[in-house]
């Protein structure tokens, strides 16, 4: 009641006189994750869509709309009919043959790019009321608008209450504006607006400020009602006291107001009832159905809620369509329902909407599903809220998904325990999973929960068809939330069960599971040995499995490949199997699975340090991060092309942008990769001789990797160390060599000959320059001459150019 929709109200009376357009979003508590629902709703009135229309008709309307897109009809018409839950006719249009993510994607871009377009014509007034109650996506979608809106003449005007906090960063063209409650004279004014300019008593304005609190609305409201009783007499320029101001009945709270507007309306507060049921917002057509009059007291009524200034109008009935002037005017109206007549209210409103209105419930189950759980049907209930998920998942909507998912598991507990009801729960449990997964990252606690009630059904049901996806789903969890010993026990776990089924594309999967785990935990050999038996077993084009916790995995047993035989000493071989990933996922053309494959490429160079290829690799990886939206493959990147940076001479760039990227990447939750990424942090702050801080990165680096036990960086974050401590000071040369010898160790544990090569060069560089050359090349000429291949590495390079000076 703070004043939001009467200072847009007012703007648009400013502006009516000028050319502009129009655009007005509502959005709504029902739809808090309906999928783009106020930018729906609005399209349906840009395209003057009318509730006898059939499909033929609305197509035609779609195509007359968007004929000044820039974009060409056959991209865009069936982007927005597939929004707009329209069916083409077949033929009409080819199938938009992309990912949900991508159509997701390219769909956000079309609504932008149509208004933008629009606004570069004539000037566009953009207002979105309510964004506290906005669906994620449409809050994706105005970040675009945001973002761009300062290239064209556009003013976004966007109302919430308080405690909405903005996904998006201020900008110079935002102003932000706090509506504080109102001082005296600015309540003074509204009362005499109130009362049309005539004099009112000062008792009746002291009261007035004293009890409104300075709530315009309260004010509003507690002038009509003083104004409307037996003790104002109604002059020509003023208004008397006729009795005594306590003798008034003045609510207590604006709540208590609104209710008394309603009562003293008894004839129309049912009709106020039925509309607070079906939301801020509701149709005449529907409310039709609903209230037991007949159609000329039904419309007589509503014109009088309109009169009286507790109901907006749009539209002649049976085309209008009613807005609750205040939400407060709503909840009034909805609190006031006995709870059995308000279940019973809900329970006609979704009967209703399956049996008259088949469009709407396809296009917004999680509406119906909203009707349904208000009238404690609960089955109904989460049949629909699972129908709202799995559309949210197929528009690439993974919060709205989840969200629909988990409110359905709320009501699912409401029923008996039967083996029925955990079959339901295991396959909404399995959809939820993926859908948090793409939203929030694999180590969202939630996340977690999920496959481990999944895995709690599977083992009651006996269910071993979804088991292997809830196995890995459990053990990538575990995985990425830094738990390496739980992740090896599930891996194992999936591996055994595949085996027993004797299904190859599973194998495949356990393969890559339990040899990801194995590498991280440092026991390279059994990684390279376990990913080597996914790849004989891979077929590109038939073992693929749907719904998989990360990159598809005949690809990843690739990748771990590659990382494992680089440790182990084949540089070259590492360089083609990264290679060989690269191919089948371009062959793929899964967005998600190529960014993977990238980002392993990029990292594979990396460690053969050839910073141009790998800045090269990394930053077609954010650019395909930044397009598909997934903030924790975009880190990943921004960390490899930074590192990049600093190796070709741009080192404060590049520090800043890893550090940039592990900011990110931490965002996550996730802690696998981190002991690397801070010792790609540290080495690049021993190039600008920020010996302090690298020492600060290694030192946390080592930490985590002790703490996670993820051991496959622990040598080179030790040799990492020597070398710092070593430019920190002549007189740590005890430490350094006990460093470098350490690293050697744990390397030679390990068999990983290239950590052991760079911890040897390290070492006999120390020994080199404490004239110690014998010893020197004695460390340095056998693990040299082991190498076979990769001669051109400059890590190779380095420890030839070392043993030519020791000889």
């Amino acid at each position: 009641g703070i004043g939001k929709s009467r200072l847009i109200e007012a703007l648009r009376e400013q502006v009516s006189g000028e050319n502009y357009i129009r655009v007005a979003h509502w959005c709504s508590p029902y739809h808090a994750n309906s999928t783009l629902y106020p930018v729906i709703e609005h399209l349906k009135r840009a395209m003057d869509w009318k509730p006898e229309d059939g499909a033929p008709e609305k197509l035609e309307k779609l195509e007359a709309g968007l004929e000044g897109q820039s974009l060409p009809p056959e991209e865009v018409v069936p982007l927005y009919a597939e929004l707009m839950s329209l069916p083409l006719p077949e033929g009409r249009y080819a199938p938009l043959e992309l990912s949900a993510k991508q159509q997701r994607e390219q769909t956000l871009d079309a609504l932008a790019g149509w208004l933008l377009e629009e606004a570069e014509r004539t000037p566009v007034l953009n207002v979105w009321e309510d964004l506290h109650w906005a669906d994620p996506t449409t809050l994706e979608l105005l970040a675009l608008y945001i973002e761009q809106s300062p290239t064209v003449s556009m003013l976004s005007v966007l109302t919430y209450r308080p405690e909405f906090v903005p996904p998006w960063s201020m900008h110079s063209h935002m102003t932000p504006i706090t509506l504080n409650r109102l001082e005296r004279p600015e309540v003074e004014a509204l009362i005499g607006h109130q009362a049309n300019g005539k004099a009112v008593p000062s008792e009746v304005i002291e009261h007035i400020v004293g009890k409104a609190d300075g709530v315009p609305l309260y004010v509003e409201e507690l002038t009509k009602t003083i104004l409307e009783s037996d003790y104002l007499h109604e002059e020509a320029d003023r208004y008397t006291l006729t009795g005594s101001l306590s003798e008034v009945p003045i609510p207590a709270t604006l709540q208590d107001s609104l209710m008394a507007r309603l009562d003293r309306l008894p004839s129309l507060r049912e009709i106020a009832q039925l509309g607070s049921v079906l939301g801020r917002e509701f149709a005449y057509e529907m409310l039709r159905y609903l209230a037991p009059l007949e159609e000329p007291v039904l419309q007589t009524g509503l014109g009088q809620l309109v009169e009286n200034e507790l109901l907006y109008q749009r539209g002649r009935p049976p085309r209008s369509r009613y807005i609750f002037k205040h939400a407060l005017i709503q909840d009034a109206a909805y609190q006031s329902l006995l709870r059995r007549t308000r279940q019973q209210y809900h329970g006609r409103v979704a009967a209703l909407m399956v049996e008259r209105f088949p469009e709407t419930v396809a296009a917004q189950p999680e509406l119906v599903a909203h009707h349904f759980a208000e009238a404690g049907r609960t089955e109904e209930a989460i049949d629909y809220f699972q129908k709202a998920g799995q559309i949210a998942l197929g528009r690439s909507a993974n919060v709205e998904a989840a969200a629909h998912f988990e409110r359905g598991l709320e009501l699912l507990v409401q029923l008996p325990e039967t083996p029925e009801r955990h079959e339901r729960e295991l396959e909404m449990q399995m959809a939820l999973g993926p859908a948090l997964v793409a939203a929030r990252g694999f180590a969202e606690t939630r996340v977690g929960h999920a496959y481990a009630r999944a895995w709690e059904l599977c083992q009651r049901l006996e269910d071993n068809v979804n088991l292997p996806l809830v196995l890995r789903g459990r053990q990538v969890f575990h995985l990425m939330s830094g738990e390496l010993n739980k992740a090896r026990e599930f891996a194992k776990q999936f591996l055994d069960l595949a085996e027993r089924q004797g299904d190859p594309a599973l194998l495949v999967g356990s393969y890559h599971a339990l040899g990801q785990t194995l590498f991280f935990l440092g026991d390279l050999i059994a990684a390279r040995r376990t990913v080597e038996q996914g790849m004989a077993l891979f077929d590109p084009r038939q073992h693929r499995l749907p719904n998989w916790p990360g990159g598809q995995p005949g690809e990843q047993c690739y990748l771990y490949g590659a990382f494992a035989l680089w440790m182990l000493g084949y540089p070259d071989q590492a360089v083609r199997r990264g290679e060989e990933a690269l191919t089948m996922a371009n062959e793929l053309r899964n967005p998600v699975n190529l960014i993977n494959t990238l980002i392993f490429v990029a990292a594979v160079h990396v460690l053969r340090r050839e910073p141009a290829a790998a800045r090269q690799r990394a930053k077609a990886t954010m650019e395909m991060s930044a397009e598909q939206r997934h903030p924790n493959f975009l880190a990943y990147g921004t960390i490899l092309h930074g590192w990049a940076q600093a190796a070709l001479d741009q080192g404060e760039d590049g520090i800043a942008e890893i550090k940039q990227g592990i900011t990110a990447y931490r965002a996550t939750g996730m802690r696998a990769w981190l002991p690397y990424f801070l010792g790609l942090q540290a080495e690049t702050y021993a190039r600008v001789k920020r010996i302090d801080d690298g020492l600060a990165s290694v030192a946390e680096g080592l930490a985590l990797a002790e703490k996670t036990e993820e051991r496959c960086w622990q040598a080179e974050l030790n040799r990492i160390k020597g070398e710092l401590l070593l430019a920190a000071s002549s007189n740590n040369h005890a430490e350094a060599e006990s460093c470098f010898s350490q690293a050697l160790d744990i390397a030679r544990r390990q068999q990983a000959k290239s950590w052991e090569l760079r911890a040897a060069v390290s070492l006999a560089r120390l020994w080199q320059d404490q004239g110690k050359m014998d010893k020197a090349r004695d460390l340095l000429s056998p693990i040299y001459g082991w190498f076979t291949e990769g001669f051109d590495t400059p890590d190779l390079k380095d420890a030839k150019a070392l043993l030519d000076e020791l000889r």
